[in-house]
C-alpha cells in the first residue's frame, strides 16, 4: 500500500469520526430537547394541577412575596374580598389587615408557622370579613421567600351565633314571663291586701266627713295609710315591669345582696302563706358586687328561690337559707385560683336524686307534673351564670334538701 492509499484511509477515518460525533451530538441534542419538552409538560401539568386545587378550595388562598405583596390568589379570595391582582397597583398585606394584626402576623411568620389566628380581612369596600387564618413561610431552591396563607370565612358562622344569641334571649324572656304566670296567685295576694286596706280606709274617711273637725286626726292618719298602701301597690307593679323587661347588653357592677332582697320582697307573701322560715346570712361587711346585668341576675335568683319554695311543699317545717360572701375558687377556664362571689340557696325540701342531678341543667328537663313547668328555668340559670364567667355546684340528697352554690367572678371594685 502506497503513501497515497494511507492518506486516503486517514481522511476516511477522520470523516467517519466526524460523522460519528455529529450523529452523537444530534442524538444528544434530540434527547435534550425531549427531556426539556417533558420537563415543560410536567411543569405545565403541575401548574394546571395546582390551579385546579386552588380553584376547588372553599377557603381563601393567597401567596405573598418577601415584601408581603400578593403574587397569587385563588378565585375564593377574589370572590370574597373583591380584589383582583394588578401589577400596576400591587396588593400588600397592610391592605388586607389593620396595622396591629399586620405586625402580629409578620412576627408570627418570623417565629415560624402559625396554625390559627382569628382576625378580620378588609375587603375592597373597606368592610371587615371575620376569618381564621393559617400561614407559613416557604423558601424555594433559588432562594425566593414566599408566605402562604389559607383563611376560612367565618361571616356566616358569626351571623348564626348572633341569631342563636337572639333566640336564646327571646327564650329567656319567655321563661321570665312563664315564671310570672306561675306567680300569679302570689301577685294577686300582694295587690289585694293594699287595695282592701285602701277601700276600708276610704270608707272610714267618708263616714268621718260627717264631722270633719272632730275626726281630723283620724282622717289624717287614714289618708297617710292610704298613700302608703298606694306606694306599696306601685312598687309591686314596678317590680313586675322590671322583671318582665328584656335585659340590655351593657355590663355594670351589680350588688348581689340588693338583688336578693328585692327578689325576697317579691316572694314575701308566698313565704308567709307557705309558712316558710327565712334565714339570711348576707355578707354586709363589704359590697358584694359582680359585673353583669341586673335583670339577668334577677332571673337567676328568682328561679333558684322559686324552685326551693316548690321543693318544700310537703316539708313539715320548711326553711329557706340564703348566704352571700366572697371566697377563692379555681377558675375552670384558666385553672388559676381567683376571687368569686358565692351565693348559696339552701332548702330542706325533698332533695334531688343522683340520676336527676346529672340532668337538672338540661333544657326541658323537669321533675314537675305535666303542664306545671317547661323545664327551662335551671337551663337558663346555668347559661346566664356561665355567660358571666361563673359556674354552679349543687349539693343534694333525696329527702335532705338541696343547696345551689352560685360562683360569680368578684368585681375588682366591689367584693374582691
Amino acid at each position: 500500500m502506497g503513501p497515497g492509499d494511507k492518506g486516503s484511509r486517514r481522511v476516511r477515518d477522520e470523516q467517519g469520526i466526524e460523522l460519528g460525533l455529529v450523529e452523537l451530538l444530534e442524538k444528544q441534542k434530540t434527547e435534550l430537547v425531549i427531556r426539556v419538552l417533558k420537563k415543560h409538560e410536567e411543569l405545565q401539568a403541575g401548574k394546571e394541577f395546582t390551579e385546579k386545587i386552588l380553584t376547588s378550595l372553599n377557603e381563601l388562598f393567597f401567596l405573598l412575596d418577601r415584601d408581603f405583596f400578593v403574587v397569587q390568589c385563588n378565585n375564593e379570595f377574589t370572590r370574597c374580598l373583591g380584589y383582583s391582582l394588578d401589577k400596576l397597583r400591587p396588593l400588600n398585606l397592610i391592605d388586607l389587615v389593620d396595622d396591629s394584626d399586620c405586625l402580629m402576623i409578620r412576627e408570627a411568620l418570623a417565629e415560624g408557622e402559625f396554625q390559627i389566628l382569628e382576625t378580620n380581612l378588609i375587603d375592597q369596600g373597606g368592610r371587615p370579613v371575620p376569618v381564621t387564618l393559617k400561614g407559613s413561610t416557604y423558601v424555594t431552591e433559588s432562594g425566593r421567600v414566599l408566605h402562604m396563607f389559607i383563611a376560612s370565612d367565618k361571616s356566616d358562622f358569626y351571623k348564626m351565633m348572633a341569631r342563636m344569641r337572639e333566640v336564646q334571649d327571646q327564650l329567656t324572656h319567655s321563661a321570665r314571663l312563664a315564671s310570672l304566670g306561675e306567680m300569679a296567685a302570689g301577685i294577686g295576694h300582694e295587690l289585694t291586701q293594699p287595695l282592701n286596706a285602701i277601700l276600708l280606709l276610704a270608707r272610714n274617711c267618708l263616714k268621718a266627713m260627717a264631722d270633719p273637725e272632730h275626726n281630723r286626726k283620724m282622717l289624717e292618719e287614714n289618708l297617710g295609710i292610704i298613700i302608703d298602701r298606694v306606694n306599696k301597690a306601685s312598687s309591686i307593679i314596678n317590680s313586675l315591669k322590671s322583671f318582665a323587661t328584656k335585659a340590655k347588653d351593657t355590663l355594670v357592677p351589680v350588688n348581689i345582696n340588693a338583688i336578693i332582697l328585692d327578689i325576697l320582697n317579691f316572694f314575701e307573701s308566698q313565704l308567709t302563706l307557705s309558712d316558710i322560715g327565712l334565714y339570711l346570712e348576707l355578707d354586709t361587711q363589704r359590697p358584694i358586687e359582680v359585673m353583669g346585668q341586673e335583670v339577668k341576675f334577677e332571673q337567676v335568683f328568682f328561679n333558684l328561690i322559686q324552685n326551693a319554695i316548690l321543693s318544700m311543699g310537703k316539708t313539715a317545717e320548711p326553711r329557706l337559707t340564703i348566704t352571700t360572701g366572697v371566697t377563692s375558687s379555681v377558675n375552670p377556664a384558666s385553672l388559676r385560683e381567683e376571687p368569686y362571689v358565692l351565693i348559696a340557696v339552701r332548702d330542706n325540701g325533698e332533695g334531688i336524686n343522683q340520676a336527676n342531678l346529672e340532668k337538672i341543667f338540661d333544657p326541658f328537663f323537669t321533675t314537675r307534673s305535666a303542664g306545671s313547668g317547661m323545664g327551662l328555668g335551671l337551663s337558663i340559670v346555668d347559661r346566664i351564670v356561665r355567660g358571666f364567667g361563673g359556674f354552679i355546684r349543687v349539693d343534694s340528697q333525696p329527702g335532705q334538701g338541696a343547696c345551689f352554690n352560685v360562683y360569680l367572678p368578684a368585681h375588682e371594685g366591689g367584693g374582691a
